[in-house]
């Protein structure tokens, strides 16, 4: 949806209307084929429209398929998106420098689970989601919350986790009517995007939206898989317990804190450990499920106006161990734990600092 626009505009320069797979060339074996057999016919080279290269024989080796061109605009459209929306919430979050806003680009360009998502596993539309839920979060914090609805509605759509980042910003709704504007505006956005998919196609929607599908879950070496919990169960675990943790944390953060919790550093550590909490629960872990929890970090180290530094040493050790991906099951399981608990503790850490600072005033 996001490329059609382009790929109308712009035709074989962003991409193809049809999808190339050349035949592959399948080598002559040395010796005839046995008595009887039918004759080894080599497939006849191909060349793919819009590539301007022939397959097969005539080059040596594939060719660039034509749509590989949209691809690598959907990528940079999604990390564009990301930076945008990272870029508003460190303005709405502080007085934001320079220095501050070329440091945050810089570390969305080296940020390794960010590449993962654009070159190695291809999932555009992680990136895209989390740069709308901080457009959201943007917003809430600028007390514009039926913009907020929009944009998390727009992100939900695209990708599920952004509800562990919508649940913080609704929590921080000083009132009812508030809350009730941005609810109400992210349904509509919701299924005004979803109706024509649930009209065409009501069980593969619901199948796509809820996420419970079982892919992955049974190859997983996670706490959850280390339980048992694989297939259908596998996958509803880590898309039902982050919501359900996040829904009580975020319970227990506005009976406590009330109104302040729109004060950007508390609404960033809430956000913090609301996305943290999805790697404990997942039944695997791939690079990219670090980009939310990496940036969301990052962004509160800013607005708490430190260093970073903390936020880049998880980053990196995160990263490390991650690819690394230790052979033993129950150290590659516990040590994403580990990992995981470290970004919910800073989070409860910075909840609980920036209580003592507003409390005075309040």
């Amino acid at each position: 949806l996001l490329m059609s626009p382009l790929v109308a505009a712009f035709g074989s320069l962003v991409g193809a209307p049809t999808w190339c797979v050349p035949a592959a060339v399948a080598p002559r074996p040395a010796a005839g084929p046995p008595r009887g057999a039918p004759a080894e016919v080599a497939p006849t080279p191909v060349a793919c429209p819009g590539s301007g290269r022939p397959s097969g024989e005539a080059t040596g080796a594939p060719p660039l398929r034509p749509w590989y061109r949209s691809q690598g605009v959907l990528a940079v459209l999604a990390w564009v998106v990301m930076a945008l929306g990272a870029l508003a919430l460190l303005r709405a979050g502080t007085t934001s420098t320079l220095g501050q806003e070329a440091g945050l680009l810089a570390f969305l360009v080296f940020l390794p689970s960010a590449s993962s998502a654009v070159v190695q596993l291809f999932h555009p539309q992680d990136i895209l989601s989390l740069g709308l839920a901080l457009g959201g979060l943007a917003q809430a914090l600028r007390r514009r919350w039926a913009v907020a609805g929009l944009l998390f509605g727009l992100a939900l759509v695209t990708k599920q986790y952004a509800l562990l980042l919508a649940l913080p910003a609704l929590a921080a709704a000083p009132t009812a009517r508030a809350r009730l504007r941005m609810v109400l505006t992210g349904v509509a956005v919701v299924a005004a995007a979803l109706l024509p998919f649930l009209l065409a196609a009501p069980r593969a929607t619901i199948d796509n939206l809820s996420g419970v599908s079982g892919g992955g879950s049974v190859v997983g070496a996670t706490v959850v898989s280390l339980a048992g919990a694989s297939g259908h169960l596998g996958s509803a675990v880590a898309r039902g317990a982050p919501v359900v943790f996040a829904s009580l944390v975020c319970l227990w953060a506005w009976r406590r804190l009330g109104p302040a919790l729109v004060e950007p550093r508390l609404l960033l550590s809430l956000a913090l450990v609301c996305v943290g909490s999805r790697l404990i629960f997942e039944s695997v872990v791939f690079p990219y499920y670090l980009l939310a929890t990496s940036v969301v970090f990052f962004a509160l180290d800013l607005v708490a106006r430190r260093l970073p530094v903390r936020a880049l040493c998880w980053c990196a050790a995160a990263a490390f161990f991650v690819s690394f991906h230790p052979s033993n099951r129950y150290v590659l399981a516990f040590g994403t734990l580990v990992l995981s608990l470290v970004t919910m503790v800073a989070g409860f850490a910075d909840l609980g600092s920036g209580t003592r600072q507003v409390a005075p005033a309040a």
